[in-house]
């Protein structure tokens, strides 16, 4: 098991992550707040970096408001050497909205290889350039991830926290495991799990259980449902009194494997004013179909479907609708019979696509 778990990071496979979501992180800080003050403003001031997206929002929206906001949640496959060079995929993308007067957050899941702008990326041949939404990062770190699912849903999106897969595992680890009741058997990546038994699980249990769906019956919804087991068992871990004991540990955890342009304050102000509604989830999915260019596979989303997310996500942020004559239509939606080509030829597309290897394979694992 030990070489199995040594050889994840050498190896360097192209896995999932689950994503540690923004109640998670903010209950990383507040969890501990009280006691550990100066400790928490210290590490969220090192993790705190702005990054500068494309206004989609008419008026200037702030949490001290308690105005209706977004958040990109973005779990990168960044790694071993990739940590310090910075490079990744966002192979976890979650968006959600937060609305303090209806007290309802709405999480939407982006299927990270949905067919969709590479905004600000350009070709020699062609000023708009489509891909797997999860090379964005790839291409342009967390500016053009952002511009892209931005693009991508037609929403604003107001702050990011992005988390390596690194992280997930020392946090877990930091807070000295969690206890996990596997709703199937199965074994994955060295891990093993019996339908219905209650088990203590580190920090590589814990990926594993997040990341397996070929075994699960239920596929994505399967695996989407042990994700969100995995988060609450790390916030319920977080305000235990274990936790505060380890708080050195799990900020250090924080520190080196988490980003955000949430500040200090910000997160002061969405404990007092938004905490109702992070507690009232509604989750919803994106549908779509399978889609090859060159035997590559892609998640097509039609402009329909984006249309309809928009706008859902839109008035959860109760800001004006869009209609179908501002969805941005691709060479795919010309394809399916959606308007005119408007982006690079697949040719291109794959030049570019093959710098990624594995990942334009199907392996949903």
């Amino acid at each position: 098991m030990n070489d199995t778990r040594s050889n994840y990071f050498r190896k360097k496979k192209r896995n999932r992550i689950i994503i540690l979501s923004l109640l998670g992180f903010a209950l990383v800080a507040f969890a501990l707040f009280w006691t550990v003050y100066d400790d928490v403003e210290s590490t969220l001031k090192t993790v705190f970096e702005d990054v500068e997206t494309e206004n989609k929002r008419e008026e200037e929206v702030s949490v001290d408001a308690t105005h209706p906001i977004s958040f990109a949640l973005l779990g990168i496959d960044m790694y071993g050497d990739g940590i310090a060079e910075g490079s990744g995929r966002s192979d976890t993308i979650i968006v959600a909205t937060v609305n303090p007067k209806t007290k309802k957050t709405t999480i939407v899941s982006v299927p990270r290889d949905s067919y969709a702008e590479m905004v600000g990326y350009e070709t020699n041949l062609y000023p708009e350039y489509n891909d797997k939404i999860t090379h964005a990062y790839a291409f342009g770190s967390t500016q053009m991830a952002i511009n892209s699912i931005q693009e991508f849903l037609n929403v604003p999106i107001d702050y990011y926290v992005e988390i390596n897969m690194q992280g997930l595992h020392d946090i877990v680890e930091a807070i000295g495991g969690i206890e996990l009741t596997s709703p199937l058997s199965f074994e994955f990546e060295g891990s093993s799990f019996i339908e219905g038994e209650t088990k203590l699980a580190d920090g590589w249990d814990a990926l594993a259980f997040a990341r397996m769906r070929k075994e699960d019956p239920e596929g994505d919804l399967g695996r989407q449902n042990r994700q969100r087991m995995v988060i609450k068992a790390i916030l319920d871990k977080l305000i235990s009194i274990d936790s505060v004991t380890n708080y050195k540990k799990i900020l250090s955890a924080v520190e080196v494997n988490i980003q955000t342009n949430l500040s200090f304050e910000d997160l002061l102000d969405i404990k007092s004013g938004y905490v109702d509604a992070l507690d009232n989830f509604t989750q919803l999915s994106i549908a779509g179909e399978e889609l090859y260019y060159d035997e590559i596979y892609y998640y097509y989303v039609d402009p329909e479907e984006r249309l309809r997310m928009a706008n859902t996500l839109r008035n959860e942020l109760e800001i004006e609708e869009v209609q179908f004559s501002d969805m941005n239509l691709s060479d795919a939606d010309a394809s399916f019979g959606y308007g005119q080509m408007t982006s690079a030829l697949s040719a291109t597309r794959v030049s570019d696509s093959d710098n990624f290897g594995e990942t334009d394979d199907i392996t949903e694992n």
